[in-house]
């Protein structure tokens, strides 16, 4: 999916439906399993809440938050400090990815994806992921496809849901999830 410069003016979401209907619209367009949107605000360098809106299962969306969470995830804290994460590269360093590979496949979550920071206001975080099928071989020539095309994307996602962070900031709640 080419991100052109009128679609940079796109409208903001008017609500979070919307948003996770055009997820899953781009990822069927971007043949992609699929796509991840994390917003962290914090206060005084503690993340306060959390919008995560993908187009995962919400059972996976759930299981994840239930036993892991963003806050101790290692992949999340690497992108939070503005580095990109390779999933492939990842998995056989870190206890919690391996825990994570144990039920992810289930829901078409693939060891083949990434995770960038996007740039976001003040100290909040933003993080963006994709996975993609693939294999060992395949999968340096398919990250380099998926990093061009999910970056520009994650920049206009983000900036479309600017108006629902401000909405979801002054509700209550800690983690709020969508898909």
């Amino acid at each position: 999916m080419a991100v052109s410069k009128s679609s940079l003016t796109a409208e903001s979401f008017v609500s979070v439906d919307q948003a996770t209907t055009f997820l899953l619209g781009a990822a069927k367009v971007m043949c992609v399993n699929h796509l991840s949107y994390w917003y962290l605000q914090y206060v005084d360098a503690v993340p306060e809440q959390v919008i995560w809106v993908a187009t995962y299962d919400p059972a996976y969306m759930n299981y994840y938050m239930k036993h892991f969470t963003p806050v101790n995830d290692p992949v999340i804290a690497t992108v939070m400090h503005d580095k990109y994460v390779d999933w492939a590269e990842w998995l056989p360093t870190d206890e919690l990815a391996q825990e994570v590979e144990k039920i992810a496949p289930r829901y078409g979550i693939t060891k083949y994806g990434i995770s960038i920071p996007i740039v976001a206001q003040k100290q909040d975080k933003v993080i963006f992921s994709s996975c993609i099928s693939s294999n060992d071989s395949a999968w340096p020539e398919d990250r380099s496809r998926l990093a061009r095309l999910i970056l520009p994307f994650a920049e206009e996602f983000h900036h479309r849901m600017t108006n629902l962070i401000v909405q979801e900031k002054t509700e209550t709640g800690v983690f709020r999830l969508f898909a």
